[in-house]
């Protein structure tokens, strides 16, 4: 953490101007009394947060407990650069993630109103009424506490007959978005993983959200009348549902651009963020490319550019297994990409780069983000030299 740069320094400047090509992490403050220079510190954090096209850097958060403002069991402990973290919790389907200790909510709400940080949650969802707690939804348990879906015949639980699968996808999202709205979150993201053994109790057949194209196009249809780009549209037919209350980010991530994730049916230019699961460096080409292909329907119709797409894909690293080295997350934070579309080269950076589990990261010995303030430092100094190259041009 670069201790030595003071909120002075920014406390006179606009938010476009805010940016400095490092990671610093202030958590000297008081949420109830500040300083007016640190007040005008923070609003220029949070402004500069707010900018278009901003690259966003994002972290999975598995071991927050928000006893503390700093190293790895905080929200507000994570450098301020840091735009987007995703509550993770024990594993995707914890139910716990809305249901949070008085020292969790404090955390979030701090990191939201102070430092402008998003923060998401993660579930797998792979079918209705997953991840929902018993307390607030009873109607998807039975008499035990258990899924009632998991207890349906096979042919009620993967039907590609929409009339009979819609009714209940559209419950379980209107459920997520109140059960976000009520626990704060700023939005959802939807850990999809098929074929990496994380299937629901039962099988295949009953994860329909992972493997029957069917429901997941209107898993995705659902979702974005309440979480993402096109929630808040006005303009909208939304067939009878209410405004939403606030407007929610949309995020998915997993086996996306590999070939069997999104296709011609999802509504994928509703999706705010198209986070890429590139564990241990692997093809960046491939994987970036990949999400441009699977959105070439939307592309092609006028619905997002090719640009676009790279511009909301993030590369993440596992630092479950490559907290020691780093793994791919300097290449990751430091990506162009240098494809093409329709005959047309691109040259892109990359839309944000991030952890899983990144407390692995926090050197308790010195108190710092050891990989995680080098990404920061390289996404956003590339990002501020390009923006300096396209106003000089």
């Amino acid at each position: 953490m670069i201790g030595g740069l003071s909120a002075a320094m920014f406390g006179a400047v606009g938010c476009s101007d805010w940016l400095e090509p490092e990671s610093i992490n202030r958590t000297d403050y008081n949420s109830v009394i500040m300083s007016e220079e640190d007040a005008k510190y923070f609003e220029s954090l949070r402004q500069w947060k707010q900018t278009p096209d901003l690259p966003q850097v994002f972290v999975w958060f598995d071991s927050w407990s928000g006893a503390s403002r700093t190293g790895a069991s905080s929200l507000c402990g994570l450098p301020d650069s840091v735009t987007i973290a995703s509550n993770w919790g024990l594993h995707g389907a914890d139910t716990s993630k809305f249901d949070l200790s008085p020292e969790r909510k404090d955390d979030m709400e701090t990191v939201q109103k102070v430092k402008g940080t998003k923060v998401v949650v993660t579930f797998f969802s792979r079918f209705p009424g997953e991840g929902l707690p018993k307390s607030r939804f009873p109607h998807w348990y039975d008499e035990n506490g258990e899924y009632i879906y998991l207890h349906k015949p096979t042919s009620e639980v993967n039907t590609t007959d929409e009339e009979i699968a819609r009714p209940a996808i559209r419950r379980y999202v209107e459920d997520l978005y109140k059960a976000c709205i009520e626990t704060g979150y700023d939005g959802y993201d939807w850990d999809y993983e098929p074929g990496y053994g994380m299937d629901a109790p039962g099988g295949s057949l009953y994860t329909p959200f992972y493997y029957n194209r069917t429901q997941q196009k209107i898993f995705i249809e659902e979702l974005s009348y309440w979480f993402g780009r096109e929630a808040m549209n006005p303009n909208r037919d939304r067939g009878g549902r209410p405004m939403p209350e606030k407007r929610l980010l949309l995020l998915v991530d997993g086996a996306v651009g590999i070939g069997y994730g999104m296709d011609d049916n999802w509504l994928s230019y509703c999706i705010d963020h198209f986070v890429l699961q590139a564990y241990g460096g692997g093809s960046l080409n491939s994987r970036v490319g990949g999400v441009v292909r699977e959105v070439s329907t939307w592309i092609e119709q006028g619905k997002m550019t090719a640009e676009d797409a790279v511009k909301r894909t993030i590369l993440t690293e596992n630092f479950e297994s490559y907290a020691g080295t780093g793994g791919g997350f300097l290449n990751m934070s430091k990506y162009i990409y240098k494809g093409s579309y329709n005959g047309q080269a691109m040259d892109q950076q990359i839309g944000g780069c991030g952890l899983y589990r990144v407390g692995f990261d926090f050197d308790k010995g010195t108190n710092d983000w050891k990989f995680l303030n080098q990404g920061i430092t390289n996404i956003f100094r590339i990002y501020r030299e390009r923006q300096n190259q396209t106003e000089n041009e």
